[in-house]
């Protein structure tokens, strides 16, 4: 039985990761850090309220695998500033605490379409987070890059109104190489990312979209 660490938990695919680690017997304790209590009462889970831009001060955690669903946009960090601090700065001192405690295993949500050289913004930064995770001494890093998500969100977002209802129309006829393009529930990434935290996986690996659908499968 493992002890899992989870970052981002009140988020759209942090919140079904939490639902997966709480009722999957393979872990006995089960940690979150968050900014507001999610009121939560599980014998085997244990809320930590803390201010994120700490990280880089927390003690070493006693957690073998650490799941990070850290992130946000620019619309709600409202500037690009604000945002990299979230998806970037937050998750890099969280591989740190890995390194330095020992961690067995990292797994993180990225992005579809993140590369370091993008010159799309967003894209650009997921890729550079990545780029620096696989800097660091963790035996097991695993690298989620789901497509457009499906999923209940607690905030409003205008654009996936209109969004979703298309790409789940053209989903059906993206197949072969543009599978990875289809979206995905947030609910199966969750999933997906306790399946590959039970795998005898080690070194690093980017499992996109499709891949993500074929391991819940």
């Amino acid at each position: 039985m493992k002890k899992a660490l989870l970052a981002g938990a009140s988020g759209l695919v942090g919140r079904s990761c939490l639902d997966e680690l709480l009722k999957d017997d393979y872990y006995s304790d089960v940690e979150i850090w968050i900014r507001k209590s999610l009121n939560i009462t599980i014998p085997k889970l244990t809320e930590k309220i803390i201010d994120f831009s700490e990280i880089g001060n927390m003690p070493k955690t006693e957690a073998e695998h650490i799941f990070c669903c850290l992130g946000t946009t620019i619309r709600i960090a409202k500037t690009k500033e604000a945002f990299r601090k979230v998806d970037y700065d937050y998750v890099i001192e969280l591989g740190k605490l890995a390194e330095r405690s020992g961690c067995e295993k990292f797994l993180v949500v990225s992005s579809l379409g993140a590369n370091k050289d993008s010159g799309n913004f967003y894209m650009r930064t997921k890729g550079e987070m990545e780029d620096s995770l696989r800097k660091f001494s963790i035996p097991s890093l695993s690298i989620f890059r789901p497509a457009m998500l499906f999923g209940k969100r607690k905030e409003f977002r205008l654009g996936e109104v209109f969004i979703k209802p298309i790409m789940q129309i053209l989903g059906i006829f993206l197949f072969g190489k543009l599978k990875k393009y289809k979206g995905i529930y947030a609910s199966t990434v969750a999933k997906a990312m306790l399946i590959a935290a039970k795998q005898e996986f080690m070194g690093i690996r980017i499992i996109k979209s499709d891949k993500i659908q074929e391991l819940v499968n």
